[in-house]
């Protein structure tokens, strides 16, 4: 071989290699990674690219990771439900409050006589409805997640009323727990 074609072949294959360099990181179609993130931007998206790109992001995210998608939406709307109960059952322990100090106090008398807590519960005093509305009627599981938005006084009540009535372990330690973080 002569050193000119040598020197041609060496050309070709220093061509190809850079070639091959340039697009290392994009798929066997030439288009960028799966993982490659977007170029960082300080401007803020417009509304097209919210209502356009916001869309298709999300679905290639989900195409990516079904599984971790689902949980994620059910974590987020857990939460939201979560959060729309609480608001809902303040709201409502607010409203009676408010009611019972229209009224003067009138309601009290009549949840102290009320059938079902002096029936189902002898000795324990009423259910502390003015906490938690319809005390009695709820579960456990529905109840302990409302002791976090009581004060310590109101778990107090609660706490009592466990003990002397239904004895829910659940709740009281739940209550318990909460006396020792302060919250």
């Amino acid at each position: 071989m002569s050193d000119a074609h040598e020197g041609e072949r060496a050309h070709d294959e220093h061509d190809e290699h850079d070639e091959h360099d340039e697009h290392d990181d994009r798929d066997a179609h030439g288009a960028p990674g799966a993982d490659d993130e977007p170029p960082a931007t300080d401007e803020e998206p417009t509304l097209l690219d919210v209502l356009v790109f916001g869309p298709i992001d999300a679905a290639f995210a989900l195409l990516r990771d079904p599984r971790g998608s689902a949980i994620r939406g059910r974590a987020r709307v857990d939460q939201a439900l979560r959060q729309a109960r609480a608001l809902g059952e303040l709201s409502v322990r607010f409203g009676q409050r408010e009611l019972q100090r229209r009224s003067g106090g009138a309601g009290d008398a009549d949840k102290a006589a009320t059938p079902a807590s002096a029936v189902r519960h002898p000795g324990a005093g009423p259910a502390p409805d003015d906490v938690i509305a319809d005390y009695d009627a709820l579960s456990a599981s529905q109840i302990v997640p409302m002791l976090t938005g009581l004060t310590p006084a109101e778990r107090a009540r609660v706490a009592a009323y466990e003990r002397a009535a239904r004895g829910r372990q659940t709740i009281l330690r739940r209550i318990d727990q909460l006396a020792g973080t302060g919250g």
